[in-house]
């Protein structure tokens, strides 16, 4: 393995150990206190900041306090004061990472401490659509990134997740708070779906998930980068609820920074993310994953799949293509070896992945749907707005189970090379 392969997977297996890590313990905490500390903590080492900080709005006098504050006594400072009073004030992320030229920057904090801000980064919390705080990190030696940024971003959700259940435990039974926690993550899961990129050059694309509970272990996401190329994951985490929630989070997140860094070689973007979870996860913890790139030229294909089911390749000409059976599911075992393969596209042609609760999905006597029926739907509806494709293939699912319990989540991501002034027949 080349040095900088074992940088990132040594990278790449902190951050998923980091996560899991955390996962245990705010699973084992129940005093709400020591849960909004730990994710303060948690977000410092994390993004390797010196200091966080966690502000609530107090509406009585209309200023922000700090609940958690690493390094210094409670704190509390008018509304819209400082950079994170713009942040709270404005429901807007901040990065500076020169606070020496930053007019926002509260310098009395500084002044009556003795410490020195030189880097900072403020996420709003929001909890039921509506701001209540804000999480601040104070001096990374290496200054802050946009993927700091996005994983304080999601630790804000935690963040704020603890302390509207701490209102809620004060206000409502234990049924009513599991509910309103199981809403939250939600709401969390549902964020971590990406909408759609548009203005994409010659190319049209579009997810679609439908969880079989209110939290789910599917995951898609949809990538382009700055040299015209375009990546696409969607991968099922084992197992459904909140603890496939957690690991399916985990990996969308490490998966897109392995991804940012380079796309040339799938097999070993796999590997690296399968050592990581591995040694981070526990037994009978996987995930199945296809992971593809479409070339900047829109004639290339390039995937690699762990354990998923066989994308299918709809041409334009009518002729539907099964591609490449997978290797093995990741975190199933250590040192896997992953490969990557290529098909060929042409103008007008439609990739379309799904999760197994399509192929597997069941009908009230409990017989499974026969896969030859997904070919049918996706040619029979191959001249259909690709935006519209993955509602009619659940619905065809749907007509089947005649009305029997959804069994897994289903999910959904198609793509189709545009070709101009002719429409596909």
């Amino acid at each position: 393995m080349s040095s900088d392969a074992e940088v990132l997977n040594n990278q790449a297996e902190r951050t998923i150990r980091a996560i899991f890590e955390h996962a245990a313990r705010i699973s084992r905490e129940q005093k709400i206190e020591e849960l909004v500390r730990l994710n303060a903590d948690f977000a410092r080492d994390l993004i390797g900041a010196d200091r966080c900080s966690l502000w609530l709005i107090d509406v009585a006098k209309n200023e922000l306090w700090t609940k958690v504050a690493h390094g210094v006594a409670p704190l509390h400072i008018p509304m819209g004061q400082g950079l994170i009073g713009a942040c709270v004030r404005d429901n807007q992320v901040l990065l500076v990472n020169n606070a020496a030229e930053e007019s926002r920057l509260l310098r009395k904090v500084d002044a009556s401490s003795g410490y020195r801000t030189e880097q900072v980064l403020c996420v709003p919390l929001r909890a039921e659509g509506e701001v209540i705080g804000g999480l601040q990190l104070l001096n990374k030696p290496t200054g802050f990134t946009e993927t700091d940024a996005g994983l304080l971003g999601l630790l804000a959700h935690f963040a704020a997740s603890a302390i509207d259940s701490e209102r809620l435990r004060q206000e409502a039974e234990g049924a009513r708070l599991m509910k309103h926690e199981l809403d939250l993550a939600h709401e969390v899961q549902a964020r971590m779906l990406p909408d759609p990129p548009t203005g994409l050059d010659r190319l049209e694309c579009v997810g679609f998930c439908r969880p079989a509970r209110s939290i789910g272990g599917d995951y898609y996401d949809l990538i382009p980068f700055s040299d015209g190329q375009f990546a696409l994951t969607l991968g099922d985490v084992a197992g459904k609820g909140i603890p496939a929630a957690v690991m399916m989070a985990s990996i969308q997140t490490l998966l897109r920074s392995l991804l940012k860094r380079g796309v040339n070689d799938l097999a070993a973007v796999l590997t690296a993310l399968n050592d990581s979870l591995f040694e981070s996860s526990k037994p009978g913890r996987f995930s199945t994953l296809l992971c593809g790139v479409i070339s900047s030229d829109r004639k290339l294909f390039s995937y690699a799949s762990a354990g998923h089911i066989p994308p299918f390749l709809i041409h334009a000409d009518g002729r539907l293509e099964r591609l490449s059976e997978a290797d093995c599911p990741v975190a199933v075992m250590p040192s896997m070896s992953y490969h990557q393969a290529t098909a060929a596209l042409e103008p007008g042609d439609t990739l379309v992945i799904i999760s197994d609760g399509i192929v597997e999905a069941r009908n009230r006597e409990g017989d499974f749907w026969d896969e030859a029926e997904i070919d049918r739907v996706l040619l029979a509806n191959r001249g259909a707005p690709l935006e519209q494709l993955p509602e009619l293939l659940c619905a065809a699912v749907d007509n089947f189970a005649a009305g029997a319990a959804q069994h897994d989540d289903m999910t959904v991501v198609a793509v189709r090379i545009s070709r101009e002034n002719q429409p596909i027949q």
